[in-house]
């Protein structure tokens, strides 16, 4: 019961920032497992001169594509959920209408929708007046499971996103407040605001210029439509077999072995590999960022939740994250030895993690 006091008054008095990694869309998406070790792994072997640039071009897009499946694809399928499992099972093809599919997508929207709604009934009944009634959501996931459960619970929030035929990001359009006033008194209150921070970039953002604009899922359809042209090698389930007869991994070796050794018998990945780069995402590499503006965001964004955790009185909720992000990760145990009134509570997957 003291546990929960002090929780109560940290949601009644503190500002509230929320970590979000991949666990929280999980099990509807997976994480990246070892996509990020086997990028690296192909990098140092073309770094050595191990295969030639048209083997490695081919295999990075294979892993790619892995990285697709895993965290992207299906994003597709959460901005068609319809609320209602028996009316989305109609509309899903019959290809992916398998019962466990379904379960999956139905089962992390609704701990999404409990969690969004519980959140939105603290902000509303907060007595402190003095704190807005705002929370930040910094975000690693580059899915659409926050803006769609955000979307059709009617909550207000700021993406970083302004405009209607062409909505531009700008880091400005954040910490906007809302509020309403009643028809006939005129009495104002102010309405609760999610802050939708996503640092690693998102599948709905795409590069015009030398701004980021909002895209829907438009590349999505692109880079799938990309994928059916050209055959590249399917990691995951030769990985996923891998385990069932070794107990293990693949290596970066054998993923190499699995590729023609002769280039003239490559396939051309040229084009789903250009469809694939407009995505604005940090990608699992040590090169993570693919222009100088996204680079900038995304530091800028990192400033962003430097400064939040600075705050007196702030508190932070890490939740489906592994910390393995060094640049979150030092920020984050910096501003817990610099800053005595901040509060991180840290929901763990397991006790063992």
């Amino acid at each position: 019961m003291e546990l929960n006091d002090h929780i109560k008054n940290i949601f009644q008095d503190c500002n509230l920032n929320f970590l979000i990694g991949s666990g929280l869309s999980n099990p509807f998406f997976g994480t990246l497992g070892r996509i990020e070790i086997w990028l690296e792994g192909l990098e140092d072997k073309f770094s050595s001169g191990d295969i030639s640039f048209k083997r490695y071009n081919y295999l990075k897009a294979s892993l790619y594509k892995a990285y697709f499946d895993v965290a992207m694809s299906n994003n597709l399928d959460v901005q068609s959920y319809s609320n209602h499992l028996g009316d989305y099972l109609e509309y899903l093809t019959t290809d992916s209408a398998s019962e466990n599919y379904s379960k999956r997508l139905n089962n992390t929207y609704q701990a999404y929708k409990d969690f969004l709604n519980t959140i939105g009934d603290i902000l509303y009944k907060r007595r402190n007046n003095t704190i807005n009634k705002q929370v930040n959501l910094f975000t690693t996931n580059i899915d659409v499971f926050l803006e769609k459960v955000i979307e059709d619970l009617d909550l207000e929030f700021n993406d970083g996103f302004n405009g209607i035929f062409i909505k531009k990001f700008s880091l400005r359009n954040f910490k906007k407040s809302y509020y309403q006033k009643s028809l006939q008194y005129d009495n104002i209150s102010e309405i609760p605001v999610f802050n939708l921070l996503k640092i690693h970039g998102s599948v709905t953002w795409e590069m015009d210029n030398e701004n980021i604009v909002f895209s829907n899922l438009e590349l999505i359809k692109k880079v799938k439509e990309e994928i059916s042209k050209v055959e590249l090698i399917e990691i995951i389930d030769l990985n996923n077999k891998c385990w069932e007869d070794n107990n293990r991994d693949l290596t970066i070796e054998e993923i190499i072995d699995l590729s023609d050794s002769d280039d003239d018998k490559i396939p051309d990945v040229t084009n789903f590999v250009s469809e694939y780069s407009k995505l604005q995402i940090v990608n699992p590499t040590k090169e993570k960022f693919k222009d100088t503006t996204f680079n900038k965001t995304y530091y800028e964004l990192l400033r962003l939740y430097a400064n939040e955790l600075e705050k007196e009185n702030s508190a932070l909720f890490v939740m489906g994250f592994s910390m393995a992000d060094e640049h979150i990760r030092e920020i984050t145990l910096r501003a817990i030895k610099s800053n005595p009134t901040l509060k991180v509570f840290i929901v763990s997957y397991s006790k063992a993690a």
